[in-house]
């Protein structure tokens, strides 16, 4: 049985690391994005940033989108209480 010379054990062990590296930094990577709050459709974060919509109203209606696609009010229902929501600002 033949040992490794000194260039192999260089080569496994910057192989390893290397691989630790990449595991650690793709788990990083996870735990930062479970972090970050989740993002709103494109097109409902333009609309609030234009219309320049307080935080409260944005967390009204953000509640609001989320009964609905739970199934607990209609989409006609939705639009009848957001149409309120935004005429009250």
């Amino acid at each position: 049985m033949q040992t490794m010379g000194w260039v192999q054990w260089v080569t496994w062990g910057t192989g390893v690391v290397v691989f630790a590296a990449v595991i650690g930094l793709v788990i990083r990577g996870v735990l930062r994005a479970a972090k970050r709050p989740p993002e709103q459709p494109s097109a409902a974060a333009r609309v609030a940033r234009e219309a320049q919509l307080s935080p409260e109203l944005q967390a009204q209606l953000a509640a609001l989108n989320q009964r609905k696609d739970h199934g607990d009010i209609s989409e006609a229902e939705y639009e009848r209480q957001r149409a309120a929501l935004l005429a009250s600002r």
